[in-house]
């Protein structure tokens, strides 16, 4: 019997560039964008250089750029940094329903392939693989695949997976074996093998973000160098087990109580791209958090409330994002994350500042803001919807000290499909990243770089648009 992954990766093997819609090329475009300026602002969050020090420290061949340090190494650790640096301000992007965190996986999985393949030393290049470039379509493509790859897995589990599952790391590894494994040629056997070697390496757990360490991070970045070197060794003819979702130890029997719903990973393939559900994130913090600051915005904006007038109020949430915001705000060994992954204060700090930003989230700007912490201590958070397996709906309820009280429900996030960034939003996202970058990009480097993603579908190789970063 063939297994439930198979039409997966026959899709992912047999799929041409040219069959991918210019609509899905243009919104994974936007989205590549959009995590390249994730990547270069986590350049300078902390852990980062420890981390590059350390990869320096056990050397390998420099084959892939290392962005924004102007340094290179092996493929399969800049996949690793680069998608950690992508991760660390919390900004990449995310499936609303998957609650997946596709492109911080795939990007710099794809990226450190491409240098790799593109390498001019000859000697150092493996049998199997062969040198040659990556035009900009085939780039997208490959994106586009793997990160419906991510969301039809991250779909088809969500409503059975345990909370304490993180759905980016379990589906990474697989998103990102089918997409390098695109740009090596795989056929569909080698697919199939990429695939199983994914599944002996996914890992998932939210005990970092709990506990509030720095190894949250890193999480995506362990898939990323996962998921590409399961490509690579399938191009050298290694096996994988092939029972992937179906088989006795499959990720139904370990994961899913061997539940799944089946029409995710059989129908519309090729048809139907799970990536138009994508959405950008507008503030550097955990996407459940967003909803909860748009509904602090849209009170506060909506009927003047002024937040010392807040007596208390009462956030609503759906079983995910109570698990991963609804714990009460403390501050630990790491604020960042604390403040990051917290209802109560985003919603706070949304009432007293506004829009957050990334300087909003530093160790610095959060020990120093009382207030925010003061108010955040005023709000309760309570589980609801104890079916849905969605980050949305979220309700909020605001007293006000004159006995007034304000409600809201917000179903559509900012970012989302429904509710999307505007182009100049994206723009101004994009810059703020750089602007936390450790390297100084001058205006002329950032038209550059906007112009040249901008003709992305249109550039020959790749590696043209890597230099520039």
């Amino acid at each position: 019997m063939i297994d439930s992954i198979f039409p997966l990766v026959e899709y992912s093997a047999t799929t041409s560039s040219e069959d991918v819609p210019e609509e899905i090329l243009r919104i994974t475009k936007n989205l590549f964008f959009d995590t390249m300026g994730c990547i270069l602002s986590g350049s300078s969050a902390k852990g980062i250089n420890e981390l590059r020090k350390t990869i320096a420290f056990w050397g390998g061949s420099k084959q892939s750029t290392i962005f924004s340090f102007n340094d290179k190494t092996s493929a399969p650790f800049a996949a690793f940094l680069n998608s950690a640096m992508g991760h660390a301000n919390d900004y990449d992007d995310t499936h609303d329903g998957a609650l997946n965190h596709g492109c911080v996986t795939l990007v710099p999985a794809l990226l450190a392939t491409c240098e790799a393949l593109n390498s001019t030393n000859e000697t150092d290049a493996l049998e199997w693989t062969s040198t040659k470039k990556i035009s900009g379509k085939e780039f997208l493509a490959a994106l586009a695949i793997g990160l419906d790859v991510s969301n039809r897995l991250g779909m088809a589990f969500i409503p059975y997976l345990h909370v304490g599952w993180l759905p980016t790391t379990l589906w990474g590894p697989f998103s990102c074996a089918a997409a390098c494994g695109r740009l090596l040629g795989l056929d569909v056997e080698k697919m199939h093998n990429a695939f199983g070697l994914a599944y002996s390496q996914i890992h998932a757990n939210r005990q970092g973000l709990v506990d509030g360490v720095l190894s949250k991070r890193l999480q995506p970045g362990f898939s990323a160098s996962a998921g590409l070197q399961a490509a690579f060794f399938a191009a050298a003819n290694i096996t994988g087990a092939k029972n992937i979702i179906d088989g006795d130890f499959g990720l139904k029997a370990l994961y899913s109580n061997g539940q799944i719903d089946g029409k995710y990973v059989s129908e519309n393939i090729g048809t139907f791209f799970e990536t138009i559900n994508v959405s950008i994130k507008p503030y550097p913090c955990c996407r459940c958090s967003h909803p909860v600051i748009d509904a602090a915005l849209s009170l506060k904006n909506e009927h003047g409330i002024s937040w010392q007038d807040i007596k208390d109020g009462t956030i609503y949430l759906p079983p995910p994002s109570m698990g991963q915001i609804g714990n009460k705000f403390t501050i630990r060994d790491n604020p960042t994350v604390d403040a990051q992954f917290s209802a109560q204060y985003t919603a706070a700090l949304a009432f007293i500042s506004g829009r957050p930003k990334m300087d909003d989230f530093t160790k610095e700007r959060i020990l120093s803001q009382e207030p925010v912490a003061e108010l955040a201590s005023r709000f309760g958070v309570i589980e609801f919807e104890k079916d849905n397996s969605g980050l949305t709906p979220v309700d909020m309820t605001i007293v006000l000290k004159n006995g007034q009280t304000f409600q809201i429900r917000i179903d559509k996030p900012k970012g989302s499909k429904t509710n999307p960034l505007t182009q100049e939003e994206l723009l101004l996202k994009f810059s703020d990243c750089l602007d936390h970058s450790i390297r100084t990009y001058s205006e002329n480097d950032r038209g550059k770089i906007v112009d040249s993603i901008d003709g992305l579908l249109h550039l020959d190789d790749i590696n043209d648009l890597i230099k520039l970063f």
